[in-house]
């Protein structure tokens, strides 16, 4: 009987043992195995600017899909019912050209709105060959659940920070932004000119 308790006992032990490994870092857990150094003790990618901008964009992206996908919506689509409404009036030629997108993405993306009946196409009456186009009621409704989806995540995403420690993060951004001669507005999946190598 008492072997049947220390076995017990020992099985225990290395339950804990390493369900704490799991709850360390990985120093710490090669601190715990000889002092050995951990292989990851030397990386540098925690502190590089690069990798954590990277990081935290994959991230954001990845969770405001997953969340816009719950209003029926997806992120191409959600850009363009923002530019509509800010352009309303103007054609697809003239958004496009705005946001650096190619004409073609932006037929596609206009084609779906309207199919699902958010965005409607009307002919220009200064040119009848030009089509302008205007948000529907849905596509305002859709509108507002997008960006009351967009606000949570931005809130979400910036939580461990103060407002004043958000507008800055903001505001450095744009700095990086206009460096890199980006262009405000411009998102490089949206507007075709991301490549990944």
């Amino acid at each position: 009987m008492s072997d049947d308790k220390d076995e017990a006992a020992n099985l225990g032990a290395e339950r804990a043992d390493v369900f704490s490994k799991r709850a360390q870092s990985p120093a710490e857990v090669s601190a715990g195995d000889g002092g050995a150094p951990s292989p990851l003790a030397a990386d540098k990618a925690p502190q590089n600017l690069a990798f954590l901008l990277s990081q935290v964009g994959i991230h954001a992206s990845a969770r405001f899909a997953a969340q816009l996908a719950e209003v029926d919506l997806v992120p191409p689509l959600f850009r363009v019912l923002n530019l509509v409404d800010a352009a309303e009036g103007r054609s697809q030629q003239e958004i496009a050209k705005a946001v650096q997108a190619p004409p073609s993405r932006m037929v596609g993306f206009v084609d779906e709105l309207e199919q699902r009946g958010l965005v409607e196409r009307r002919a220009d009456p200064r040119d009848r060959r030009v089509r302008a186009l205007y948000l529907t009621s849905a596509g305002r409704e859709a509108l507002a659940r997008g960006r009351e989806v967009a606000r949570r995540h931005e809130e979400e995403l910036t939580a461990g920070l103060s407002e004043d420690e958000r507008e800055r993060l903001v505001e450095l951004l744009g700095k990086v932004v206009d460096e890199q001669a980006i262009g405000r507005g411009v998102h490089p999946g949206f507007s075709g000119k991301f490549t990944p190598h």
